[in-house]
């Protein structure tokens, strides 16, 4: 029924292990919150609470966000974006987040449909909204304006629901802004480095130093 999510089942395992291995970590996840303009600071339980989400949502189906953040010790926000940074390291499938009703369902096949209309050339090429729809199949000739909006609306459908990550959205301009271009833009300027008295992180241009803007400390780049 859900081919799209069927073909790719054969990575779950796979992606499993590098969870172990380490690809999932605490300073890639303050960063992965940081796109989203979300602090958060560390956490001995990161690592405890990442698997027990995992187990819940992957392995034991559970849907209530609430019986979920009570086994991980979590607030429900927290849990969300837990969530979806597993979900952007592809350790949980394509669900998508009811923040009404405090849900994690499984994508409808009309979801998943759309989700692989779009997949490649949002996860592997990057493409703006005018570059998807000029590839996008246009069967009834509708002008390239009117294609872009049909396509921004489907992205934005997309990423409300919390089914794709990894980007945010400019509603004014239509664009669509990449974490990984994002990231790979700032490290050209910045280190990123927690600070050494509350935790948070923090962007010090390189070989330099900055002021933590939530405990005032001096933060240095000593990686650089």
């Amino acid at each position: 029924m859900f081919g799209f999510f069927k073909r790719r089942a054969q990575k779950k395992e796979e992606k499993k292990q590098e969870a172990k291995a380490g690809n999932i970590n605490e300073w890639s996840f303050q960063r992965f919150c940081g796109f989203y303009g979300d602090r958060v600071f560390k956490d001995e339980r990161f690592m405890d609470k990442i698997n027990i989400i995992t187990e819940c949502v992957r392995d034991k189906k559970m849907e209530r966000l609430d019986e979920i953040s009570e086994k991980a010790g979590c607030t429900v926000e927290e849990t969300v974006m837990k969530i979806r940074y597993l979900k952007n390291k592809r350790v949980l499938d394509d669900i998508y987040i009811d923040r009404i009703n405090r849900l994690v369902k499984k994508c409808t096949e009309d979801d998943a449909q759309i989700l692989e209309k779009y997949y490649t050339m949002l996860y592997n090429d990057h493409f703006s909204i005018r570059e998807m729809a000029i590839r996008v199949p246009n069967f009834y000739n509708k002008p390239l304006p009117i294609i872009e909006e049909d396509v921004f609306k489907d992205i934005k459908y997309l990423y409300e629901k919390c089914i794709i990550n990894g980007i945010k959205l400019d509603e004014s301009r239509k664009e669509i802004i990449y974490y990984t271009i994002e990231k790979k833009k700032k490290a050209e300027i910045y280190a990123t480095v927690n600070c050494p008295k509350c935790g948070a992180l923090v962007d010090v241009v390189k070989k330099s130093n900055s002021r933590c803007e939530y405990c005032g400390s001096i933060v240095e780049d000593t990686y650089s």
